[in-house]
Order: structure tokens, then sequence, then C-alpha cells
């Protein structure tokens, strides 16, 4: 047999549901998503890790784009980050194949954003501006969570972050436990934080009726000025 038609035949094959391959679309997936979806199970069947640069250079796209379309699927709940292995993330379809067998589509085209997608693209925007990059696939799933599971404030997810930035700890987890202690100090506002950061360092405000003012207020010490009789110079 000829060489190259055995490394061919050895390079095996990746199959493809016939009912996802009819459905595709109607489950939120475009053409350049099945292509990315087929190169990451080829890899993930293979007992490779779906690295996005490997698998953009394979596409012939940026690897930004292939972490752009992950990201995509993650938040359309269409696949989720099982774990982290030695060489990356690995990808789970299982909500995808859920969603298909249940017939279930997406949600009809909306331009409108709501006001809690405009939180979470915000709360994104500020952690990839703080650090310095773009978010992976599993750290979208992460703050997918805060916002879905936890349920999280988004005002105070972006005052845990700048705390965070304030202790030079650029971490989700670092983040995250920040804003679990919160939560069960019931500090439920950055009002809340900020008086509890005052207590710890001392500072206490006490309020004044404002028809006392100028009553019971601890008397200035007058100078002590010394009396010398004119005889005595």
């Amino acid at each position: 047999m000829d060489d190259k038609l055995q490394a061919f035949l050895q390079a095996g094959s990746t199959s493809l549901e016939n009912a996802l391959l009819v459905h595709y679309q109607d489950l939120g997936f475009d053409n350049d998503d099945l292509v990315l979806f087929l190169q990451v199970k080829r890899l993930q069947d293979q007992g490779d890790q779906a690295n996005p640069k490997v698998v953009a250079r394979i596409m012939k796209v940026t690897e930004k784009t292939v972490v752009s379309r992950l990201m995509s699927m993650v938040d359309r709940g269409l696949m989720k980050v099982a774990g982290q292995g030695r060489q990356g993330e690995i990808y789970d379809f299982l909500p995808l194949y859920d969603r298909l067998l249940q017939g279930q589509g997406l949600r009809p085209a909306n331009n409108v954003v709501s006001a809690g997608e405009k939180s979470r693209q915000e709360v994104v925007r500020i952690l990839q501006g703080e650090f310095g990059r773009n978010l992976s696939p599993l750290e979208m799933q992460t703050v997918a969570q805060w916002f879905d599971q936890d349920h999280f404030d988004p005002n105070m997810m972006v005052l845990a972050i700048q705390e965070a930035v304030a202790n030079n700890a650029r971490s989700l987890r670092y983040i995250e436990a920040i804003l679990v202690n919160w939560q069960r100090d019931n500090l439920t506002s950055p009002q809340a934080v900020q008086i509890a950061k005052e207590k710890r360092r001392g500072v206490v405000y006490q309020a004044r009726p404002a028809n006392d003012q100028g009553q019971n207020q601890p008397e200035k010490k007058q100078p002590i000025v010394p009396t010398f009789k004119l005889d005595d110079l």
C-alpha cells in the first residue's frame, strides 16, 4: 500500500451526528462555529488538547477569533469548560447535545441588549482591561457563574475588581473570594463596604441632630494670659 494512502487511513475520521448536521443553525451555530466544533472534537477524540493556537493555525484564522467564538459558545449555553488539562482547557459540548435532544433552539434574535447582558459585557470589559488580555473560555464561564449561580451584584463585582487591582492581585479566584466574603458579611453595597473598612481602621462616624448644633460641645480652652501689677515692674 502506498505510504501516503496508509498515513491517510491511519489518520482516522471524525464522525458527526446527522441530527446536528441538519439542525446546527437552529441551535445557534453558524458555518464557522460548526467547523470549529469539528476541529475541537477531532483533537479531543484523539486525546489531545484543543489549544486555541493550534486550532487557529489549522483553520487559518487568528487565535483571538477562536477564543472569541469559544467564549460565545459558553455564553450561549452550547458548551462548558470541563476543566484545565496539562496543555490547556477541556471543552464539553454536552449542553449542545442536550439541547439538540430536547429540540430546543435559541431565543429569537433580538437586537435589543438587556440590562443584564450590558452588565456582563461591562464586567468582562473591565476585567480584560485590568488583565491586559482577553479572558479565556474558562474565565468567561467563571464570570457567567457569578451572574447565573452566585447572583453577585454587578456593582459589587466592579468594586471587587478594583479592590483586587489595588492589592496587585489580578486573579478571578481572588476577586471571587472578595465577593464571597462580602456576601458572608452581608455587605450588599459599596457604601456598606466603605463603612466596614472605616470601622476596621477605627474611624467612627456619629450623626448629630441638626437642631443640637453648638450644644454639648466641649469648651475650648482659653490661653492663659499672665497678669502683672504695674508696681512690680
